[in-house]
């Protein structure tokens, strides 16, 4: 069941008050980069254990965005919350060409999550029209664009409405000098997310990744 654990973060000791109060100012506070992760020997292992390689990274940044309590953190009516866990939504492609979210909880096992979010990915593709659940944001909203070696992303946005979950996209898998390179843009609230909290995940995402 996807968490509601949280905690209210206390404006008055919290060292990025003022960068939460700067950036809370802006009508559109989100930044983003992209860039491309190094996982040929993530890539290799799934292919020679028989393990869905989708599943196989989607867990393992999971897993790198709830190290860094930052991406667990979210603006609510009252302030800023911290999450104990956070887990997950992303689109899912039909034959119809349109697509859903499915949503699915973070598990630390690997098989455990897996089992959990294969199962949500299937349900979604057999849903039809657009089933959104905007109150939840205890998660990372996902979405994958696997015909794409895209080197930016541009998210649409509500400008008004309140929104600090972070947004992940991955893209097409590709081969350049014996390496498997996969694009990874994500896009964070300023006023909760800087740049060192970025590098910070992505670097557990590439350990992770980075399989001995």
């Amino acid at each position: 069941m996807l968490t509601d654990n949280k905690y209210k973060i206390n404006l008055s000791t919290w060292k990025r008050k003022d960068h939460y109060a700067f950036f809370g100012l802006f009508e559109q506070p989100f930044w983003g980069l992209t860039t491309e992760i190094n996982c040929t020997s993530a890539y290799n292992y799934c292919k020679m254990a028989g393990v869905n390689f989708f599943l196989y990274y989607l867990h393992k940044s999971l897993y790198a965005a709830n190290s860094v309590k930052q991406f667990r953190q979210r603006i609510n009516r009252d302030g800023p919350v911290e999450y104990s866990s956070i887990s997950g939504s992303v689109t899912v492609s039909r034959t119809d060409q349109t697509f859903g979210f499915a949503y699915f909880d973070y598990h630390p096992e690997f098989k455990e999550f897996a089992a959990g979010a294969g199962e949500a990915l299937r349900q979604e593709k057999m849903n039809s029209g657009l089933r959104p659940a905007p109150a939840l944001d205890s998660i990372i909203h996902y979405s994958v664009l696997t015909g794409i070696r895209f080197t930016s992303v541009q998210h649409a946005q509500r400008l008004g409405v309140a929104d600090s979950v972070p947004k992940i996209v991955f893209g097409k898998l590709s081969e350049e000098n014996g390496r498997v390179l996969l694009p990874i843009s994500v896009h964070v609230h300023h006023g909760l997310v800087d740049g060192l909290h970025v590098d910070q995940f992505i670097q557990l995402f590439q350990e992770k990744m980075e399989v001995r």
